[in-house]
């Protein structure tokens, strides 16, 4: 694991549904927040799946999203990763190795929480 640079905590904002090409339900999650060096971050975290493996404990997911800097600039990012369910919760563990748009690179690690409708974690460098 690399150096941690930061922490970002994000609250649901809402949320789409649909399908795609090959028939599985698509879940958009809308999250606003604030991340430790990025400021304001707006993103989406994108899952999908067949409908006969809506219990399953694990699985891909994406995120896109962006970051309003202090200098006026924005900053997007696209990341690939996956989550997995803890038992008997509904609390999801995420990682996700993020592309930024100005060339760098970082990994998140954090949790969603449904109680409370927060995703939060931290961020490490590369």
């Amino acid at each position: 694991m690399t150096e941690q640079i930061g922490e970002f905590t994000l609250k649901h904002s809402g949320c789409t549904f649909g399908t795609n090409s090959a028939g599985e339900l698509i879940a958009n999650n809308n999250f606003v927040g604030e991340a430790t060096g990025f400021g304001p971050v707006w993103g989406t975290l994108i899952s999908g799946d067949s409908l006969s493996a809506m219990n399953a404990s694990s699985g891909s997911c994406q995120w896109v999203g962006v970051a309003f800097l202090d200098d006026g600039s924005e900053l997007g990012g696209i990341g690939n990763g996956t989550w997995e369910k803890s038992s008997d919760s509904h609390k999801w563990d995420i990682v996700m190795n993020v592309d930024l748009s100005d060339g760098g690179k970082h990994r998140a690690e954090g949790s969603l929480d449904l109680e409370t409708l927060i995703y939060s974690g931290k961020i490490y460098q590369g």
